[in-house]
This record gives structure tokens, C-alpha cells and sequence, in this order.
């Protein structure tokens, strides 16, 4: 099994009040870079479209680099909150400026929030019309945000052909936890990281997922929108040592960017939920 890590990270700016609130987001995505550079690491940016087009310079120097360039969303807005007719528009415009900032067809996708879910099943279709052939949008556990348990957690086809690179899970006591990203992986033990790729299907993709706010312990505290007072505090703890807890899951083994390693995979089994209700519905086993 292949127990290397891909890098990823979702370059999205979630103040809420911007005329008070200090934009940093620039700043701590330029010290990333500086420090991947370092390390002589590649990842995927899954960027916010309407934050890209204010950081060209910095979307440009992202693909300089090496790294992989995806979509997440035109603005960061769950997909369930905008609908087909939106989710189309709204993703086919920031497709188009993120394939002419990087000089090529981006052709990659995450869902802001992990918005692929059971209620929004018109995603994948729509994705693949407009062109993508890879989606990192499906979080195969119980959230308390968005997530699809019963979905498979390892790589998979949608019916439309689009290939879905599901968040690495694993269990951890009664929950099913996406032990590589973002909170986990800023707050849990370095032990429970260690155990997840450890003990990771063979089949599965692993990936470390990240946003630029959580390398900024100097950010000045503020509460998130639909957050609350206690998700947003979550959300500054342990900033500090983020930056070494990615590195250390990065260390035993760095996986290329999602693309290349979707671009490898092959016989991977189809995901059709439409089927599955069919067959539940009928009592089929």
C-alpha cells in the first residue's frame, strides 16, 4: 500500500466583517509556500474563485512552484445553499479564472464545507459537464457541519464518470473521524494520525487537508458565520503548531498532488445513490 501523504489545502478567507477584520490570508499563504518550497513538497490549492481574482500574483507563484491548482466553489458557500442552476454558474466562472491564472484547464474540485452530500446528489453531473474529472468533496462520516456516511472511503466513480477522492477517515472510539485534516490534525494526538495511516485501507488515497487561518496563531479572534462562540474558539486553538504537525504527517512519505494520483488509479468501483435507494427501497440486499 502506498502510505504516502498528499498536501492539500483550501485557500478560502472566512472573516465576516472585512472592514474590521485584517485580511491575512495573503501573508500566511506566502510563508506555505515559502516553507513547502523548503521542504521540496507539491500539493493541491483548492482555491475560492473571487479570492483567487484578488491574489493573482499569489495564484500565479502557487502554479511557479509546482502545485496543483483546484476549484472550491466561486465563493465559500455549501453547495446546498446554492442549488443546481447556481452551482453551475457559479463553478464554471471560477473554473474559468483559476485555468487562466494557472495557464491551463483546471480540472479538480472540492466542495466548500464538503457539500457533496446526500441532498445535493446533482453535484457530481454538473461537475463533470463543466469539465472536471476529480472531485475531493466527499466526507464518508457522520459531521457535524456536512458528510455522507455510508459513502465509500475509498476512491470511487459517480455515474458520470467524475472520480471522487474521499476524505481519509478512521474510527476513533464511537465517531469516524477524517484524522488528517484541519481540526483533527491540529488538535488530536500525534498518535492517532500515526494509527490512521497505519492502519488506512490499501485502496485508500491518503491526504492532510488545511486552510491558510490555521498557520496564523496572530490572527485576532473573531466568531465565524453559522459558527458560534465555541467552534470559532475551536478554531484558534494550537495554531502555533500546525505547521509542525503538518510536516511531521508529511514525513514518512509525501504523496504527489490529488490529480496525478487520480490519473493513476484504475478499476475503481462506481458510487450510484440512486441505485442504492432503488434497492433499498425494494428490500434488495
Amino acid at each position: 500500500m502506498d502510505r504516502s501523504v498528499s498536501f492539500t489545502l483550501d485557500f478560502e478567507d472566512l472573516r465576516t466583517d472585512p472592514s474590521v477584520q485584517e485580511e491575512r490570508v495573503g501573508l500566511v499563504t506566502e510563508r506555505i509556500l515559502d516553507r513547502l518550497r523548503e521542504l521540496e513538497i507539491r500539493g493541491t490549492f483548492f482555491c475560492v474563485g473571487e479570492l483567487a481574482s484578488r491574489y493573482p500574483d499569489l495564484i500565479r507563484r502557487v502554479v511557479a512552484d509546482g502545485h496543483e491548482l483546484g476549484v472550491h466553489g466561486l465563493h465559500h458557500i455549501p453547495n446546498d445553499l446554492l442549488g443546481p442552476d447556481r452551482f453551475r454558474s457559479d463553478n464554471r466562472e471560477a473554473k474559468r479564472l483559476l485555468s487562466e491564472l494557472a495557464g491551463k484547464d483546471v480540472t479538480i474540485y472540492r466542495a466548500p464545507q464538503y457539500s457533496l452530500i446526500p441532498t445535493t446528489p446533482w453535484v457530481p453531473e454538473i461537475l463533470t459537464e463543466l469539465g472536471f474529472l476529480v472531485s475531493s468533496s466527499v466526507l464518508p462520516a457522520r459531521s457535524p457541519l456536512y458528510g455522507w456516511p455510508g459513502a465509500p472511503a475509498t476512491p470511487f466513480l459517480w455515474p458520470s464518470g467524475l472520480i471522487e477522492l474521499p476524505s481519509p477517515v478512521m474510527k476513533f472510539g464511537p465517531l469516524t473521524i477524517p484524522f488528517l485534516g484541519g481540526t483533527y490534525l491540529r488538535l488530536l494526538p500525534a498518535a492517532v494520525r500515526r494509527r490512521g495511516v497505519r492502519k488506512a485501507h490499501s485502496d485508500t488515497v491518503l491526504w492532510s487537508y488545511c486552510h491558510p487561518w490555521e498557520f496564523d496563531p496572530d490572527e485576532k479572534f473573531y466568531v465565524y458565520e453559522h459558527g458560534g462562540w465555541l467552534v470559532s474558539r475551536v478554531g484558534w486553538l494550537n495554531r502555533k503548531h500546525m505547521l509542525k504537525r503538518v510536516e511531521a504527517a508529511l514525513r514518512q512519505g509525501v504523496g504527489r498532488p490529488l490529480g496525478e494520483r487520480a490519473a493513476s488509479l484504475a478499476d475503481l468501483p462506481t458510487f450510484d445513490p440512486a441505485q442504492i435507494e432503488v434497492e433499498s427501497e425494494s428490500g434488495s440486499t
